[in-house]
């Protein structure tokens, strides 16, 4: 993708405010490795942007993280890729749906891990923070559940 199709894909966001979001440089990505492409507002890490490949085209999505918490008792575990991570690991992201709904402040939401590395953890390209857990899903599988909860949150998203 470049980053004009990156900055057209976006369903929950006013066309002035796609064309003028910054998108990172894109040149060594390599796309072959990721379920979806995914970065945080340097100004505002609380704002986060994602955009997936579909069979319909490209849809991309703002997101709003919550804050980290100061509870050092609780460790958590991501929606997307299922790797269990430390206190402030992952984050409630936020979407305002599209269309109307969006204009209307319905959002939908989805725990996921804060640096959105879900396809590097699932793919065992980076190291979890508390270690990968035990199972017995093996490459492929954990990749396509990867691609079907992301599927899931784009479909509440659009509908």
């Amino acid at each position: 993708m470049t980053q004009d199709e990156i900055r057209r894909a976006f369903v929950n966001m006013s066309k002035s405010r796609s064309r003028a979001l910054a998108v990172p440089v894109l040149d060594g990505v390599d796309w072959e490795d990721r379920d979806f492409y995914a970065w945080t507002d340097g100004r505002d890490l609380s704002r986060a942007y994602l955009v997936a490949q579909r069979p319909d085209g490209p849809v991309g999505v703002e997101l709003r993280a919550t804050r980290r918490t100061a509870d050092f008792r609780r460790k958590s575990i991501c929606g997307l890729c299922y790797t269990s991570h430390p206190v402030g690991g992952t984050a409630l992201f936020s979407a305002l749906k599209g269309g109307k709904e969006g204009r209307l402040g319905n959002s939908v939401g989805l725990y996921a891990c804060r640096n959105l590395a879900c396809s590097a953890y699932a793919r065992k390209k980076i190291a979890a923070p508390m270690g990968q857990m035990d199972e017995t899903l093996d490459l492929d599988e954990r990749i396509a559940r990867v691609v079907q909860g992301l599927e899931g949150f784009l479909k509440r998203i659009l509908h």
